[in-house]
């Protein structure tokens, strides 16, 4: 078997209109899908702006519970203003690892409202001195 990509990440949450608040207004990820089956009840598919794996939002259950959902890593062009934009949206970051000549870049991470947990990352080739300094 030869695995070409990730296709999706579920992300399991409690109130979706606020989950698309966050994903699609703060953080830009465009909704491709909005679907309700009576089987699995409310799924909004959406997929950042330059591709990639989909997140598919779904309602918290006893099989995806809230904030279960951890690791996964969005590339940023510019980490301040991701802080920033996450900070409007109520959401707090914490830089984890703050490298100025190293290849790990900047990294950071935050948790959405129901407690899924994200990491951050700005490649080395554009560092965020504002954030280093700190």
């Amino acid at each position: 078997m030869a695995i070409s990509r990730i296709a999706s990440i579920t992300v399991p949450v409690t109130d979706h209109d606020r989950a698309v608040s966050l994903y699609r207004d703060v953080l830009g990820f465009a909704v491709i899908r909005d679907q309700t089956t009576t089987e699995r009840g409310r799924e909004i598919h959406m997929t950042a702006p330059g591709g990639g794996a989909a997140i598919i939002l779904v309602p918290a259950s006893d099989q995806h519970r809230a904030g279960s959902t951890h690791g996964g890593a969005l590339q940023v062009r510019d980490m301040l203003d991701a802080v920033e934009r996450l900070a409007v949206g109520g959401i707090d970051v914490t830089i984890t690892v703050r490298h100025l000549d190293s290849e790990a870049g900047v990294w950071a991470e935050f948790a959405d409202h129901d407690g899924n947990a994200w990491l951050l990352w700005q490649p080395a080739e554009r560092p965020a001195p504002e954030l280093i300094a700190a």
